[in-house]
């Protein structure tokens, strides 16, 4: 395998000029990577991937795994790639099997899930240990996120920030000068920038969701608005759904009358038209999303550049957005973890991760990567939503939680329950999950 150094590997991969053309998370069969200096003493180490795309995959096979046994001959380190829609399984049968990885990613919801099942090495020694790799070069609220009852269980490898993004040419066009900011000026912007012909929507002045987003559809769009509202899913000792409150119905009120009093939104929305989500592909005025924006707009639609824009998050009660952490974890599993940890410093040390991040325009977690070369004007004002981001709540069964909401969130939008009943009734199943523990 033919081997590039980091420079040539960033360059390749600005963001202005992506050397790839096939881009997204892969949905082929499961596959291993191996590498192998056979230099002194082997150390023998696993990784497992499960956020990644084709760019992410050619770095780390053509500049980032290469560089770890470079550093430390006499390595190896097998690569497995997964995908979200097995992963947890898979993960489930590899502890109950007592075969992990060294090293595995996991999800913005994986820290308390980690800490209650035993599945994390501790890390907080070996980081206490570590003055080289600099802990304090991730933001606090970064590392509360992976922090649970004062043990650090994992490292973040990306901050999935979303803030608004709207059509400056339709905005423009409808008499705007400037993105809204709050509630009330985003449903002006929205009244006018719909295109409807008769029922069909051409152009939604907001898009909300699309069936394709799956069960998580209504629920990750929905959080946004309640934590913008000043609500919060959980009380702060996690004894207590918080979705019955004003601040919740506030948000939820608001999305129900988007569809069905204002009629800005479909429900669900448009579909996007392949890779190109649905307001890059002018079917939208506004929608929330990430950084990913640009890079798709770099790669397959550059017509569209300087027209799809990030702003700042609204203001409802509060200003606030959310934000989707993702990290690495050392499996409590493995039979060398303070090699493990050698591999995941080296992962998320900050030369490392500028270029995972570059390879797919990622948002970086370490505050020293917020000015890097690959970080764009647009990335950077994606990033100034930071402040404003919330985490999700750290209880250890958030994902069944989670699905019982989306089953009234749904009812709710489709109109065939009262926004408040919907509420209600989401709140009592919840508890009653928190009740049995």
């Amino acid at each position: 395998m033919k081997k590039i150094n980091r420079r040539q590997f960033l360059k390749r991969t600005a963001v202005g000029a992506l050397g790839f053309t096939t881009v997204g998370v892969i949905r082929s069969p499961f596959q291993t990577q191996f590498y192998s200096l056979a230099q002194g003493e082997a150390v023998d180490l696993t990784l497992m991937m499960v956020d990644y795309s084709d760019p992410v995959k050619t770095a780390l096979e053509e500049v980032i795994i290469p560089m770890f046994v470079e550093e430390n001959p006499g390595s190896t380190v097998t690569v497995n790639y997964s995908d979200w829609a097995r992963y947890n399984e898979e993960m489930t049968t590899a502890f109950a099997a007592g075969v992990t990885p060294d090293v595995f990613q996991g999800g913005a919801v994986w820290s308390p899930q980690m800490a209650r099942r035993g599945w994390a090495y501790p890390l907080t020694d070996l980081i206490a240990a570590d003055a080289d790799w600099n802990w304090d070069d991730f933001p606090p609220g970064i590392q509360s996120d992976v922090t649970v009852n004062g043990e650090i269980v994992g490292v973040p490898y990306r901050q999935d920030l979303r803030t608004l993004w709207y059509r400056k040419d339709m905005l423009e066009a409808a008499g705007f000068s400037a993105p809204p900011t709050n509630w009330d000026e985003f449903l002006e912007v929205a009244k006018a920038t719909t295109v409807k012909n008769g029922d069909q929507f051409e152009v939604e002045g907001y898009h909300l969701s699309h069936v394709s987003d799956g069960w998580q559809r209504d629920w990750q769009p929905y959080l946004i608005w309640l934590e913008q509202a000043g609500g919060q899913f959980l009380s702060d000792d996690l004894t207590k759904c918080m979705l019955d409150q004003e601040p919740a119905l506030n948000a939820l009120q608001f999305l129900h009358d988007l569809i069905h009093v204002h009629k800005v939104t479909s429900y669900p929305g448009l579909e996007p038209q392949g890779d190109l989500q649905v307001i890059v592909a002018g079917d939208a005025a506004m929608q929330f999303g990430n950084a990913d924006f640009e890079r798709i707009i770099n790669l397959y639609a550059p017509d569209q550049a300087g027209l799809v824009l990030p702003t700042l998050p609204l203001t409802g009660a509060i200003q606030a957005t959310h934000a989707w952490v993702n990290k690495f974890f050392v499996s409590s599993q493995s039979k060398n973890p303070e090699r493990a940890w050698d591999l995941l410093r080296f992962l998320t040390r900050a030369d490392v991760l500028e270029i995972y991040s570059a390879a797919n325009n990622n948002t970086p977690p370490r505050q020293s990567l917020l000015e890097a070369p690959y970080m764009s004007e647009l990335h950077r004002q994606v990033l100034a939503a930071a402040p404003y981001a919330q985490t999700f709540p750290q209880h250890p069964n958030l994902i069944g939680l989670f699905r019982p909401v989306t089953e009234e969130l749904e009812k709710a939008l489709t109109g065939t329950k009262d926004p408040e009943k919907a509420l209600q009734d989401a709140t009592k199943q919840v508890n009653l999950i928190l009740e049995d523990g």
